[in-house]
């Protein structure tokens, strides 16, 4: 069930609020592609990159009309640009048919305070990094009161850095931004795209054993790898719960409170997942 149908009369166990914290797979999508279902959680209508230069006033007209049916999250532009603030516009338009926005190039605190001044009251915003000045910036990105969770744009961070698509090469932004969003009380971050099919999954896994709990998707054959490379495993679920039921026989040591307080962590979280 898809995070841009809440809202429109559809129950689900786990609140709008949640859904937003535990969302594993974030949907870019442009707004003038066939209208369509995905099976990820969070369909993203993107005004950004997912529009040309000369069709962004168009792009928002389909966004608004796609609001009609449904609330719908929004990829906007920058803070402080021209299609930003076109975007901004729209989204304060569209009032309680807007379910959030995924801030584009947010180079600090101030985009995202901009961004909250700008729309309804509590509207959630995922801020990206995308460049090596807002990765300096992610604590205090991270820290804002109106920032939900943090997303890792690779495409433009490779392109500012000049970083290679390699695992080592991105472990240590990747790293950075898994700590400012655990110091700041959040969820844990979204990766990158992560490709299509097994790509998908092998990304996915890599990406959670970081500290990430979701990733952004440019095409719906990527959700149902990613899904499984962010939800815990039957066998990881079974073996989390045998630890927290057993009973030692004798002397422990310092691992093992850290080891049951991440197993308390992983099965609700598998809990929260199976509710969604």
């Amino acid at each position: 069930m898809s995070l841009a149908h809440l809202g429109a009369g559809t129950a689900s166990a786990a609140s709008a609020s949640a859904r937003v914290d535990l969302a594993r797979t974030w949907l870019l999508r442009s707004p003038l592609a066939a209208d369509g279902g995905t099976a990820a959680d969070v369909r993203v209508l993107d005004l950004e990159d997912g529009l040309p230069a000369g069709r962004k006033a168009e792009g928002r007209d389909r966004a608004r009309h796609a609001a009609e049916a449904a609330p719908v999250w929004l990829r906007i532009s920058a803070a402080g640009t021209p299609d930003g603030e076109a975007d901004l516009a729209l989204g304060r338009d569209l009032d309680d048919r807007l379910a959030g926005v995924v801030l584009a190039m947010c180079a600090g605190p101030a985009d995202v305070a901009h961004v909250a001044a700008s729309l309804p009251s509590g509207v959630p915003i995922v801020a990206m990094i995308e460049s090596a000045a807002a990765l300096l910036s992610a604590p205090a990105i991270a820290a804002h009161p109106a920032t939900r969770r943090l997303a890792f744009g690779t495409g433009d961070f490779r392109r500012d850095t000049g970083m290679a698509a390699d695992r080592l090469a991105l472990s240590w932004p990747r790293a950075q931004l898994v700590v400012a969003s655990a110091a700041a009380g959040i969820a844990g971050p979204i990766d990158g795209p992560c490709g299509a099919g097994e790509q998908a999954q092998d990304a996915a896994a890599h990406a959670a054993a970081m500290g990430f709990t979701g990733t952004l998707a440019l095409r719906d054959a990527a959700i149902p790898g990613a899904h499984v490379g962010f939800t815990p495993s039957p066998d990881e679920v079974a073996a989390a719960r045998t630890l927290l039921s057993a009973t030692p026989d004798g002397p422990v040591d310092g691992s093992y409170a850290p080891a049951r307080a991440r197993a308390r962590a992983l099965v609700a979280r598998a809990e929260a997942l199976a509710a969604l």
